[in-house]
């Protein structure tokens, strides 16, 4: 892996994205936020991200096998809910979008009935968001380890045999 720093971002091109984040933080449910960002960093191999969103689910309350199974949700769904399941996967299809189809309508059907209509949009803006911040993170190549309060758990954690 390259070590190679990478120019930031201006402040000025950030605020849209800083206005996306405070966007979804007022509407999105902090366990749908924890989901999503865990997933869609895991899926995008954002380590910055990654190791953010792990820390910040620990002082939620979240433990190791909750973060497991938000991350490796394709291979752990049966630790989730039902509705943890249809998030997780309308996380995947945002992420993994290829035309149209990619977002199936029984998919969307089945978010719309556990999150409600609206609630299905700020879902969506949540997945869009944390899918923006990784491309910024993995293309500037930041660094988990200049992230306060994260433990080298958060940063490389062992994985259990799947």
């Amino acid at each position: 892996m390259s070590t190679q720093k990478r120019k930031k971002i201006s402040a000025g091109a950030m605020a849209p994205m800083v206005a996306m984040e405070a966007y979804t933080r007022a509407r999105v449910s902090r366990a749908d936020s924890h989901l999503v960002r865990l997933r869609v960093s895991a899926l995008n191999g954002c380590r910055y991200c990654t190791a953010m969103h792990r820390r910040d689910a620990r002082k939620d309350g979240w433990d190791d096998a909750r973060i497991l199974a938000a991350e490796l949700a394709d291979s752990r769904g049966d630790q989730l809910t039902e509705d943890q399941r249809a998030v997780a996967r309308f996380a995947d299809a945002v992420t993994h979008i290829d035309g149209e189809e990619s977002v199936p309508d029984e998919l969307w059907a089945e978010v719309v009935r556990h999150r409600g209509e609206s609630g299905a949009g700020q879902v969506l803006m949540e997945i869009v968001t944390i899918n923006a911040w990784n491309r910024i993170g993995v293309a500037t190549r930041l660094d988990p380890r200049s992230l306060r309060g994260v433990e080298e758990r958060d940063i490389d954690p062992e994985r259990p045999e799947t």
